[in-house]
């Protein structure tokens, strides 16, 4: 899309559109266009409202409806985003050494950030599926959700492993639990014949969660990190569906006035932005195989990193019972997506993010269609330029007003419920994995604790889990008191 042009006040070359003029055979000249800042062309509360304002309200408004449309978008802070603009600007630069060294070595970088992303998340796999039940600890689930009474009230959740009552003065982590447990179960082996005394002298207290309601909404943080995550992979797709499949080059001059000779000799030393002044870097046409290149190398393990991190991380979350390790985790686990940022900024080469950066994005919108119809209605005329349609556009937008059923939109954003659909869903599934219903709705007790035949845990057995699931012994070394 092409910009609106401007002119030497720095304002926009275009006035309001009535319907005549868009019914007129052709658009009017670059002087006509030009208003006048002092006429008055409406009054509003009793303040006068020039063409001048309305053309900027105009402009604000189409200014908007571009932002909602979006925009081919390139990650220039991520390996991923390197990896898709480099071998174009290569491409663009006839492969010339120097540019194809850092498009092959961008790929390396993906392939390196894929790679640790999916071993720490494949740890942190291992250690809650496989580790943790070898150390006797299982799921957590809703034990000691509703426990802030010292009486027992029979809430199925203040129910513990051991089979006693949860209670605040005997609710403790699982390490310090276990702890307890242990001497006291050594006590009684090393004096068997004061077994009684010492289960009623020595309470090893309970396992269960500080607060039900923090770790429901540390998922929710990190949950709006991971839509976000997933908006930058939707950009991604659309970026590769939506680019025109030609080999189209991604270097353009922007043109500029040459310098006189004389002028240039007298110059000092030139930098970086001097240089390329005149040139845009902006994204194009990409051939159809580095589509399908860039969806298998690129896109694909982006989803499946995605995918396991926040699979990862919610088990990881509900996982933790302690309210200050919560607030931490939540924190910390969103580093893993920052890897191949990371990656990027610590492998490539200080131009290389220059030109990454300089990158322009090709907007989505394409205000020519979306105002084909209206304008055919009205003219039955097949001309109308883009800035013809952007202007009438925000004209009719401008005139539209605050309604009852847009407190609706106010009151529930969509990407506010976008972010607790999916924190809810991905909850949903750790219960169905990991839990089994009481008699109580809502409230989950763990399953069965099964030992894992062996400490081995590979990448398959984290991806595709229904694929290749983790063997497990028959026989439960725990299982809740009924």
């Amino acid at each position: 899309m092409s910009k609106v042009a401007k002119g030497k006040d720095d304002k926009a070359s275009y006035t309001p559109l009535n319907d005549s003029e868009l019914a007129g055979a052709t658009p009017r000249g670059e002087q006509e266009l030009l208003p006048d800042s002092r006429e008055v062309t409406a009054v509003e509360d009793g303040d006068p409202i020039t063409a001048a304002q309305r053309q900027a309200m105009n402009k604000v408004m189409g200014g908007y409806l571009l932002s909602r449309y979006g925009s081919c978008a390139i990650e220039a802070e991520s390996v991923y985003g390197a990896a898709l603009v480099l071998p174009q600007l290569a491409r663009s630069m006839q492969w010339q050494r120097d540019f194809t060294i850092e498009a092959l070595r961008s790929y390396v970088f993906v392939i390196l950030a894929v790679v640790i992303q999916s071993l720490i998340l494949t740890m942190l796999e291992k250690h809650e599926t496989v580790i943790d039940p070898f150390a006797g600890q299982m799921f957590l689930c809703d034990l000691g959700a509703f426990c802030g009474s010292v009486e027992d009230t029979g809430e199925p959740s203040c129910k513990g492993p051991a089979g006693t009552t949860i209670t605040p003065p005997r609710l403790y982590s699982f390490d310090i639990w276990s702890t307890r447990t242990f001497v006291r179960d050594s006590l009684k082996m090393i004096f068997p014949d004061k077994a009684d005394e010492i289960d009623k002298n020595v309470d090893p207290g309970e396992y269960g969660m500080e607060s039900y309601w923090c770790r429901v909404l540390c998922c929710v943080l990190f949950m709006m990190t991971m839509v976000q995550e997933a908006r930058n992979i939707l950009t991604m797709g659309y970026t590769l569906y939506y680019l025109p499949s030609a080999p189209e080059s991604w270097i353009v001059e922007s043109g500029h006035e040459e310098e006189p000779a004389d002028a240039a000799e007298d110059d000092g030393p030139v930098n970086e932005d001097e240089w390329l002044e005149g040139i845009t870097l902006q994204a194009a046409g990409m051939p159809m195989v580095w589509k399908i290149l860039n969806t298998v190398l690129l896109l694909i393990p982006k989803m499946l990193i995605w995918k396991l991190t926040v699979e990862t991380g919610i088990v990881f979350l509900m996982e933790t019972a302690g309210i200050d390790d919560l607030v931490v985790n939540s924190i910390a686990l969103t580093f893993i997506l920052d890897i191949d940022e990371l990656c990027l900024a610590t492998l490539t080469t200080p131009y290389t993010k220059s030109l990454l950066s300089r990158c322009r994005d090709l907007p989505l919108s394409d205000f020519k269609s979306q105002m084909a119809s209206e304008q055919q209605r009205k003219s039955h005329s097949s001309k109308m330029t883009e800035k013809m349609a952007l202007q009438r556009f925000g004209e009719d937008e401008l005139q539209k007003h605050f309604s009852p059923m847009d407190i609706v939109y106010t009151l529930f954003p969509f990407r506010l419920l976008g972010v607790l659909g999916a924190a809810i869903f991905f909850i949903i599934g750790y219960y169905t994995s990991h839990c089994r219903s009481t008699e109580t709705p809502f409230r989950f007790w763990p399953k069965p604790l099964h030992l894992a035949e062996s400490t081995d845990f590979s990448f398959l057995n984290s991806f595709v889990p229904w694929l290749f699931p983790v063997a497990t012994e028959d026989e439960a070394i725990w299982s809740m008191p009924e």
